[in-house]
């Protein structure tokens, strides 16, 4: 049986692990600890509107019941590094409460981790999705 693994970049929904806050500058600051989204929580978040656009969210990796998986990964973070791989990024990752079930982590490694603070959950509905 594999590990289940974490989805860094889901929509919220109750039980969503919140995972930072979009600074102003579109960057995330990261939440160090697990943070569950309470069925509460997650009411007053939507009081607000889109929660994603305030927050970024993870979940449970649904493979092939997600729109991004492709060929076996998950293409969101493939994307993202293939169009910046000429980019450095900063050595040192930062602060992260799903690492160790992250599945972009797991599957890219450490670089992944550089380029996820700058990484915005996508909330635009687009046809078929």
């Amino acid at each position: 049986m594999k590990d289940k693994k974490s989805c860094p970049s889901s929509r919220a929904s109750e039980g969503s692990v919140i995972l930072g806050v979009i600074n102003k500058n579109g960057t995330v600051g990261f939440i160090s600890n697990k943070a569950e989204l309470t069925p509460e929580l997650y009411r007053e978040m939507l009081k607000k509107g889109e929660p994603e656009k305030r927050f970024r969210f993870s979940n449970d990796c649904v493979e092939k019941g997600c729109n991004q998986w492709q060929a076996g990964n998950c293409s969101v973070i493939q994307r993202i590094l293939h169009y910046n791989e000429d980019l450095e990024l900063e050595a040192q990752l930062p602060s992260c409460s799903i690492r160790d079930s992250c599945r972009w982590y797991f599957q890219e490694g450490p670089k992944a981790c550089s380029f996820c603070p700058y990484i915005i959950t996508d909330m635009l509905e687009k046809k078929g999705r």
